[in-house]
């Protein structure tokens, strides 16, 4: 009986040391935010961040549940700022460096060729694993 409960007890070890360990090559998934209204001339930004729990699928490298991404900061901009109506859109990499640079692009097109006012929401918001 011992030495099948040590059998049982080494195997269990080492199937949860590999599941561990499977877990710690995962790369973080980095996330920025846009909200804005055709009505109002300034769009907010939220900061780039790394959102824990974040995946990106193997196949596709979509964000998983990306649309819930978009009504965390859509709710955020209607119930905390109040500022109903507005569209919100998400951005995702698993390189932070990429996403830097399409959010400067993005940031451009809006000052320069739309008009817009950039804004950004500093700490207030922070995305949420939902």
């Amino acid at each position: 009986m011992k030495k099948t409960l040590s059998i049982l007890f080494v195997a269990l070890f080492a199937v949860a040391s590999a599941v561990h360990a499977k877990g710690d090559d995962e790369k973080p998934v980095y996330l920025f935010g846009a909200s804005f209204a055709f009505s109002d001339s300034v769009v907010y930004f939220t900061e780039i961040m790394p959102v824990e729990g974040a995946k990106l699928d193997d196949k596709t490298k979509f964000l998983l549940h990306r649309q819930y991404y978009a009504y965390e900061l859509k709710d955020y901009m209607n119930f905390q700022e109040n500022m109903p109506g507005r569209t919100s859109v998400i951005y995702f990499s698993d390189k932070r460096s990429k996403l830097e640079k399409q959010e400067a692009k993005i940031r451009k097109r809006l000052v320069e060729k739309e008009g817009k006012t950039v804004r950004y929401l500093g700490d207030k918001f922070k995305f949420v694993k939902p």
